[in-house]
């Protein structure tokens, strides 16, 4: 039980620290375009930007889901990397369809899956959140 749970909080602290760097690098980079932003047409460069937050968000998801893929893989709990990213994806969406499922005796290691996924969804909704209220104080030059 303890060694699930110490395997869970790692990849769980893995996966949201690459989530942050993630977010940090997009923070980066915005700022870096913040005299670009300002210039019209506006409208495109906020499609730009937020194309840019969909697929930061896309690499934080697919980080770790792979993550905790080659994780179950590599413990066989299942037998081909194919059932484990399943798996993996579908844990860490929390949709749970239950049509695979972990060996009893890992069953800890589902269930911190999805609440790893559960908060990097909301780490994700953050970014999403916090890259628009950035673009819109800069291009109608709004104090911060």
């Amino acid at each position: 039980m303890f060694e699930q749970l110490l395997l869970g909080s790692t990849l769980t602290l893995v996966s949201l620290v690459g989530g942050a760097m993630m977010w940090w690098m997009l923070n980066e980079a915005l700022l870096r375009m913040e005299t670009w932003l300002r210039r019209p047409p506006k409208p495109v460069k906020s499609f730009v930007v937020v194309m840019m937050v969909i697929f930061s968000t896309m690499a934080m998801m697919t980080f770790g889901v792979w993550l905790w893929a080659v994780t179950f893989w590599s413990l066989s709990v299942f037998p081909t990397l194919e059932g484990a990213v399943y798996y993996a994806l579908v844990a860490y969406t929390t949709l749970g369809l239950g049509d695979v499922v972990v060996p009893p005796e890992r069953h800890l290691l589902g269930g911190m899956t999805a609440a790893n996924g559960f908060l990097m969804f909301g780490l994700m909704t953050a970014m999403l959140t916090d890259t628009l209220r950035h673009i819109r104080r800069v291009q109608h030059n709004l104090p911060d």
